[in-house]
């Protein structure tokens, strides 16, 4: 996605990665790069702990946060950043972001400016990223409140519809599914990023069902190329929970509130330091200190305490990026899960949305499939696998936990092939004709009938080395090779075209623009921008038709992003061609 901002300001972002919803994304705002997921360290001017230049060379910040309310509202501060602007203020050169007053509003219950001036004020200090002055509710809250709030919240989002920043927009309304829907659609149809509000203290009570419930109904109801804020939750124990739902930017003022109150974050708890015998942690401050951390002046041991809580935050999503990039983020929110039992509860949500993480799961992955537990039942392989295999032509079928019935002749396929089950269950050896096999796998992968498309006179060869089916002939053609690591069939373009022969539009396919065709032709990628249409029932990984608007044949690809994200996104990769 790439678009053009009110005076001339510049946006991009696109993804590069992908597991579950979760997703790993570049954003472009105004030639200024990030990377997301990403952690917004809040940096308050009246009571800096970490200071800007600490913020840039210690933790790489190339995005913070701060308050331009505090800034209006003390007369010496924001004399200078009106004088200065807010980059040269901070002495900042990355992404500023400024909140409005929206959490004093929720705390206090009243702020001394209006939404007008806020954001003519955001716009004089120059900042990169800025909001508006939504009004939080509080989970619980009265409806008939909670709606009016989010009516005035609405009404403030028009105002700043044409605001001379990037608007980073609050999708407010309490615990009520029906109010967050609302907010979603029609703040997601407005602006290219969407805040969702008011979800602290759930996460303070640890009502994280309840958290799921919000980000889930807020993620369907907005267009997928939504840059996606989640305020306010700054400890890492959340992370992998909301990144897996598609969230991409956090704040965190958590770092050094909790330090001021001398409490120790780690990866999936708190405690206060007077607790602690240990330090579990050897970021630079625990090595530097250890215990002695506890005995130091108020002042030195707050600023440490909180430069060890945004090392162990930053150090966190690290880690779930990295199990992004593995495709083994199940695996990762599974073991956090069992840090606390609020958030095993989560798995009961994520299983009653299990149709919709489907649909931006990929088919195949570079991991194995781990059984981690009951709750593997309801993981996005898993549905799509057994949607899939209902499909397959086969009078043979073993059951599988967690994967129900399946035809042995796909027992070597992604996820069966690959999946590390518990020790007393084993998968069934079958002995199965490499025709079977084929026939099954296309079958799994195209669609019923696809088997019908492979003669019984191929010939199938295996692999010298690994002894894997590798390539099918047909006579002396090669009509299609076999991928070692998940047995997927690669169609070669004789077979492409029975397949478009078989199934009818849009089935398997992906239309292009006439503009991108001679390039398609010649084996260059498919780009979102040029994508009319995508077959809804494809997934990330599968092998794509790639086609014109007269449903011409132009070349064979591998799908890179859901067909939901091919359609939302203008910018990157839809479909690799080989």
């Amino acid at each position: 996605m790439s678009v053009d901002l009110k005076m001339g300001q510049k946006f991009s972002f696109e993804i590069v990665d992908k597991d579950i919803a979760a997703r790993i994304c570049r954003l472009d705002i105004n030639g200024k790069k990030i990377e997301t997921p990403i952690l917004m360290p809040v940096y308050n001017p009246n009571k800096p702990l970490i200071s800007i230049k600490e913020l840039q060379d210690k933790f790489k910040s190339k995005i913070i946060m701060t308050n331009s309310y505090i800034i209006l509202k003390n007369e010496a501060l924001r004399e200078n950043v009106l004088n200065q602007g807010i980059h040269r203020f901070l002495n900042f050169d990355g992404i500023v972001a400024t909140d409005s007053g929206s959490y004093q509003l929720m705390e206090y219950g009243s702020v001394e400016t209006t939404n007008k001036d806020i954001i003519e004020f955001q716009e004089k200090i120059g900042t990169d990223i800025g909001s508006f002055l939504d009004i939080p509710s509080l989970p619980d809250s009265y409806k008939p409140r909670a709606a009016e709030q989010l009516d005035i919240t609405l009404q403030r989002a028009k105002e700043a519809i044409n605001a001379k920043f990037l608007v980073n927009a609050g999708i407010q309304g309490s615990t009520y599914l029906d109010l967050r829907e609302r907010a979603a659609k029609e703040i997601g149809k407005d602006f290219n990023i969407v805040a969702i509000g008011g979800i602290v203290p759930l996460m303070e009570s640890y009502r994280f069902s309840k958290l799921v419930d919000i980000i889930i109904t807020v993620k369907k109801n907005i267009p997928s190329n939504r840059v996606v804020h989640g305020f306010g939750l700054g400890h890492p124990m959340i992370f992998s929970l909301a990144i897996s739902l598609g969230c991409d930017v956090f704040d965190s003022a958590a770092y050094a509130i909790f330090a001021q109150d001398n409490r120790y974050m780690t990866e999936n708890s708190t405690k206060k330091l007077s607790e602690l015998e240990y330090l579990p942690c050897n970021c630079p401050v625990c090595t530097k200190y250890d215990l002695e951390l506890k005995e130091l002046e108020n002042e030195e041991r707050v600023k440490q305490l909180a430069t060890h809580n945004l090392y162990v935050s930053l150090e966190e999503l690290n880690r779930v990026k990295q199990a992004i990039k593995e495709n083994r983020l199940w695996e990762f929110i599974s073991s956090r899960f069992r840090s606390h039992p609020m958030l095993l509860a989560c798995f009961k949500m994520l299983k009653e949305n299990a149709e919709w993480l489907s649909e931006y799961d990929s088919i195949t992955k570079n991991s194995a499939f781990f059984y981690t537990g009951p709750e593997s039942e309801s993981r996005p392989e898993v549905i799509n696998a057994k949607k899939r295999s209902e499909g397959v032509n086969s009078a043979n079928r073993t059951e599988i936990y967690p994967f129900g019935s399946v035809p042995i002749e796909i027992l070597d396929v992604y996820p069966f092939g690959s999946a590390v089950l518990l020790d007393e269950i084993e998968k069934p050896k079958q002995n199965v004709r490499d025709l079977f096999k084929i026939k099954g796998i296309m079958d799994y992968q195209f669609g019923s009938g696809a088997g019908d498309l492979i003669d019984n006179n191929v010939r199938i060869v295996r692999s010298r080395k690994t002894k894997r089916i590798r390539w099918i002939y047909s006579n002396k053609e090669l009509i299609a090779s076999v991928r070692a690591k998940d047995h997927f069939i690669i169609p070669k373009y004789s077979l492409a075209e029975k397949l478009l022969k078989k199934f009818k539009y849009p089935r398997l396919r992906i239309v292009i623009e006439d503009d991108a065709v001679p390039f398609v032709r010649e084996g260059k990628s498919v780009f979102n921008k040029f994508v009319i249409d995508v077959d809804p029932e494809l997934r990330c990984n599968d092998e794509v038709l790639i086609v014109d608007k007269n449903d011409s044949l132009l070349n064979i690809g591998t799908l890179v992003l859901a067909p939901k994200e091919i359609k939302d996104f203008k910018r990157g990769v839809a479909a690799r061609v080989r």
